[in-house]
């Protein structure tokens, strides 16, 4: 701060030296775990927070194969079908560009991680030769050819690692190397079968490397003379003719000749069913279509339709909305270039819910999200980007959130690594999860023998724990089947009074009670009102779900009892749809001519008196309510009224929401009044936050002056206040300060209405200009 005197007067770049290194120092962040706490529970965090992020990263890779897996092999096949109708149509007539029109969705975050996985299907199932396009890398036609040719031919494996360095990928490339002739000479060298009698140019690159390149010493049977006018020819031809010499060699320098082992020519091509070899494609992939300029892209679909008798070039547009902006952005003649089939992918909203599943709804993961973050970090990809990648993001912050700030997460940890630690616990770390909540209110309603023996036997607090953490975990894998119940139930109903989705559902339900909503009790309407044709379907799969966890007791009871009730409906149509009345003989009833007024009365008499017909699948259907109900008001419980849930459960969104939700006006007023939070610098380093001193920047001491003075103020006796504040250290003359802090001031006060505390008006009436204070 010393040697910047005022952040008001610039910004000041500090560069590290380059040969300085950073030390290892093993683990730097289990320094800064846990605070407050003794070592043994900083390390112990942090190995389980660790493990249960291993386990999730393993979990994603999975999904992210699985979930597009089936349109992902339509695309692959799709690419390996059109690669081997271009080259059978090589000698005919050649057919329009294939390509295939991915729409990923508006899920722009996450379109990387689709592509990589894309990327490594075409690699194991196609060719090694793919491209990958980005708008933001492709402003011009020449940059974009540059891009992908680079990348074409990166991938061969006949270059060497040293000349790839020279002629492709790199910044030093040469762009004039990355032409389609030099692609076009590349690729027929590279599936090049040895007694092909096609000859390409030899010579590569500048005049100097020209120059060194051996000469040819046999000339070619099918080589015309050389001609005096021809022997150099155009730069440009010049350096597509010398490209298949620098990668492979000239002919005449032989493995004898220079006395190195020859090298095994890879070529790019397979052979069909039918014995047929047939050369493979080479892929470019465009992955944000509406974002390229038109230009480009309509030039760079000409380029390649120019060219497609030579190369077999196959392309794959990554499409956001729909497959109809890709027309949009292209001209007719490029439109009618290519033959587009367009292949949708799972929408982020599908692969959410199986993150959900597979994460949060799984033994596997013992870390647990509460209501409150769960309904943040939906808030967050529902109405900000549909960003699973993001999502996982805010699942990790709430892990590192739950692992950091919580000690008790020691025991967050595998049930067969559990038992071990619980027995090696010491009375500090015993204190700890006698101090939470949870376990408090679990004493307070036991007995009072036990309630002396949790507070003071070590033995048997620890057999305690023990049985709670066993017990919480499998209520949790309950309460998901739970969850799972009611979605199935519900999500067919008109208007979808709990969600459709099993995410909105475990929303409720991690937050409150389910069965008091006011949604669940209009549901139950709703179902009481449901045929047995739609019911019957919806309990046969609610069964399926409940035998899945039939090691669980509970469910399994639930089980037995609903297949009872559903063997009674399906076996319905045997049983009498009416019961019989049991009702006495009603008496008839007499009416007179003069009774006109009193017919409504009796007719109201009889009505009550009459005994209401009952039906059997109404009471059957009323039943399965019942047992359902129950169940839910049991099981289906938030996760605040179980013992320890805080050692598995993250239940607090304010630390959470403070960093992933941007809050920029509070994060100015901080710095502002505390520059030190940010700075961490001694200089500015305060004891009262609403003190002020000499070393804060000018901004800082002008806006702590706005916050003593009123909404109006004269701009005179505030720059005064400014001048004794500011300028009481100062040895120059009074006239000079004044001049000199009058400059910092005005800069200090242009900086705050920038930022939108202040807002200046002039009044005529006032020779001095007042300032209208904005409210923070």
């Amino acid at each position: 701060m010393a040697a910047t005197v005022s952040v008001s007067k610039g910004v000041f770049a500090f560069k590290s030296s380059k040969g300085k290194k950073r030390k290892d120092d093993g683990l730097p962040v289990l320094d800064h775990w846990t605070r407050d706490d003794d070592d043994d529970i900083k390390e112990r965090t942090y190995k389980n927070y660790t493990k249960c992020w291993e386990s999730v990263t393993k979990i994603l890779t999975e999904l992210q194969d699985h979930v597009h897996a089936k349109v992902f092999q339509e695309l692959v096949d799709f690419v390996r079908e059109a690669g081997e109708k271009m080259n059978m149509d090589r000698l005919g007539a050649v057919s329009d560009i294939p390509t295939a029109c991915l729409v990923t969705g508006v899920n722009m975050p996450d379109h990387n991680s689709i592509f990589m996985s894309l990327v490594h299907l075409l690699t194991e199932g196609v060719t090694l030769h793919i491209a990958r396009l980005r708008s933001r890398d492709c402003t011009t036609v020449r940059s974009a050819v540059y891009k992908m040719i680079s990348q074409l031919m990166k991938k061969s494996d006949l270059v060497d690692p040293e000349i790839m360095e020279e002629v492709s990928g790199v910044p030093g490339l040469k762009r004039t190397q990355c032409t389609m002739p030099v692609l076009i000479a590349w690729y027929k060298e590279l599936t090049s079968d040895g007694d092909d009698n096609s000859i390409f140019p030899k010579t590569v690159g500048s005049p100097q490397k020209i120059a060194r390149t051996p000469k040819k010493t046999p000339a070619s049977p099918l080589k015309a003379p050389k001609s005096p006018h021809n022997t150099l020819g155009s730069p440009r031809k010049r350096m597509a003719t010398t490209f298949s010499e620098k990668l492979l060699g000239s002919p005449c320098t032989s493995s004898e000749s220079q006395g190195k082992p020859s090298r095994k020519k890879i070529k790019l091509s397979t052979k069909t069913s039918t014995g047929k070899s047939h050369k493979l494609p080479l892929i470019v992939i465009l992955e944000d279509v509406e974002s390229f300029p038109p230009n480009v892209l309509n030039d760079l679909i000409l380029i390649c339709s120019e060219h497609k008798k030579d190369l077999p070039i196959v392309l794959v547009f990554g499409v956001a909305t729909t497959s109809a902006a890709v027309h949009q952005s292209l001209s007719q003649e490029a439109s009618a270039c290519v033959a587009m089939e367009v292949f949708q992918a799972q929408p982020s909203t599908h692969y959410l819910n199986h993150v959900i599943e597979k994460i949060l709804m799984s033994k596997n993961v013992l870390f647990r999200v509460g209501g409150r973050p769960f309904k943040l970090l939906l808030d967050i990809f529902l109405y900000n980007d549909l960003s699973v990648e993001k999502f996982v993001k805010g699942l990790k912050v709430c892990m590192i959130e739950h692992f950091w700030g919580n000690p008790s997460s020691f025991l967050c940890c595998k049930a067969s690594k559990r038992a071990s630690v619980i027995k090696n616990m010491t009375p500090s770390q015993l204190n700890v999860i006698r101090k939470l909540p949870s376990f408090r209110s679990h004493v307070e309603k036991s007995p009072p023998k036990e309630q002396t023996a949790l507070l003071l036997d070590e033995k048997i607090t620890k057999t305690k724990i023990g049985e709670l953490l066993t017990s919480l975990e499998c209520w949790y894998m309950r309460f998901c089947c739970l969850v799972k119940v009611v979605q199935t139930l519900t999500s067919t109903l008109p208007q979808c009074p709990l969600g459709r989705q099993t995410r909105e559902v475990l929303a409720s339900c991690l937050s409150q009670s389910i069965v008091e909503t006011e949604e669940y009790l209009e549901a139950t309407k709703l179902i009481k009102l449901m045929a047995r044709e739609e019911l019957l379907p919806l309990l046969i799969s609610i069964m399926q779900q409940l035998q899945e966890h039939g090691e669980d007791d509970i469910l399994s009871e639930v089980h037995y009892e609903l297949s009872l009730l559903v063997g009674q409906l399906q076996s319905l149509d045997q049983l009498d749809e009416v019961a019989e009345d049991l009702g006495e003989e009603e008496k008839p009833v007499t009416l007179r001519a003069s009774d006109r007024f009193n017919l409504k009365e009796k007719l109201l008499e009889m009505a009550k008196k009459k005994s209401k017909k009952t039906n059997v699948y109404d009471s059957l259907r009323s039943d399965v309510i019942q047992l359902l109900t129950t169940a839910f008001e049991k099981h289906l419980q938030p996760p605040f009224s179980q013992p320890l849930h805080e050692v598995m459960f993250l239940s607090s969104s304010s630390s959470v929401r403070r960093l992933l939700v941007g809050m920029p006006r509070p994060a100015l007023t901080t710095a502002l009044v505390n520059p030190h939070h940010y700075l961490q610098c001694d200089c500015c380093q305060l004891e009262d936050p609403s003190s002020i001193v000499t070393t804060l920047p000018d901004i800082s001491v002008a806006y702590k002056l706005h916050l003593e003075c009123g909404r109006l103020v004269n701009l005179y006796d505030w720059l005064q206040a400014f001048i004794s504040v500011v300028g009481e250290d100062d040895d120059s003359t009074q006239k000079n300060v004044d001049q000199l802090l009058q400059a910092r001031f005005v800069q200090a006060v242009s900086e705050m209405q920038f930022l939108g505390f202040i807002k200046p008006t002039k009044r005529k009436t006032d020779h001095v200009a007042r300032l209208t204070w904005g409210g923070c």
